[in-house]
């Protein structure tokens, strides 16, 4: 009896020790070093720094657009930065000037913790008083183009400031508490435990339960058209998390199913992708400036 008893607190505090490490890990991402750089691709830039409401500098790139008809902001996925994202919007120029930036403890940017959404919608807000303090963008409209917590980030940031204008994300998340049951799923039943030790850890660290930087509990306070991208093949985030988000959302919006895994991004590449998105935009800021 004795020996069962001692089989099992060990078991415990190896389940323990695992999740500690394995959380530890996830909110002190590694940091990916920037392959490239918007000149590397022929496009104009400044290299610009943006201070968050607490006191975070990000490290950002302004691509400025003179013909372009607003600015959409484009937000990385985890963990990544804006380089890994500049490929598949460099698309969105001429047309529309843009801004990268790094999110808190990604990239260039300052602070060692993420918490994949709970706070990353302030350094969206840095990013739009950025652009409301230039005179070339001040009075022009904002976008926002998100992939996967960058898509979740950009739905938050779009219920919390009326200042975006169009809202497009691609393989966002609807509920981040069931993306760390989902990211345990080879462990059985012990996803569960393992998931819930993790809630624990993450209310403990970051000072605030993982629900409340779930999409579909802001979704439904957005006042943006919005696009919704999501493959049914997503071996990440399931499809289901783009329907529910689809169905909470209000109108106008749309859901695109395209083809593909939940990483690489393959299908931005596409002729089909690069249109729909930029008749998205087009469409939407065009309506808005004509009072419609």
């Amino acid at each position: 009896m004795k020996m069962w008893f001692r089989v099992i607190i060990d078991a415990c505090i190896v389940v323990i020790a695992l999740t500690i490490i394995f959380g530890w890990r996830a909110i002190m991402p590694v940091r990916m070093p920037a392959y490239l750089t918007p000149s590397d691709m022929g496009l104009p830039y400044e290299n610009i720094t943006l201070l968050t409401q607490d006191g975070k500098k990000l490290a950002a790139w302004f691509i400025y657009s003179e013909k372009g008809k607003g600015t959409i902001i484009c937000l990385h996925g985890y963990p990544a930065n804006k380089s890994d994202i500049l490929p598949v919007v460099s698309f969105l120029y001429p047309d529309f000037s843009l801004l990268l930036f790094d999110f808190r403890a990604h990239g260039e940017s300052e602070g060692k913790i993420t918490y994949f959404g709970l706070k990353e919608f302030m350094d969206v807000k840095a990013g739009i008083d950025f652009l409301n303090s230039r005179e070339e963008t001040k009075k022009s409209k904002i976008g926002i183009w998100g992939y996967s917590l960058g898509g979740a980030v950009g739905i938050i940031a779009s219920a919390k400031y009326k200042d975006i204008d169009a809202l497009v994300t691609d393989s966002a998340f609807a509920n981040f508490p069931e993306m760390i049951t989902y990211y345990y799923k080879k462990l059985g039943p012990l996803k569960y435990i393992v998931s819930s030790l993790s809630r624990l850890l993450g209310r403990y660290v970051l000072g605030s339960d993982f629900i409340q930087n779930s999409p579909e509990y802001f979704i439904d306070k957005i006042s943006s058209p919005i696009l919704i991208i999501h493959s049914k093949e997503d071996d990440f985030v399931p499809f289901e998390h783009a329907e529910r988000l689809f169905n909470k959302a209000p109108q106008p919006k749309e859901l695109w199913s395209v083809e593909g895994t939940h990483t690489g991004l393959d299908h931005a590449y596409t002729d089909e992708y690069q249109d729909t998105v930029k008749k998205f935009f087009k469409e939407h800021f065009s309506t808005m400036e004509s009072g419609g």
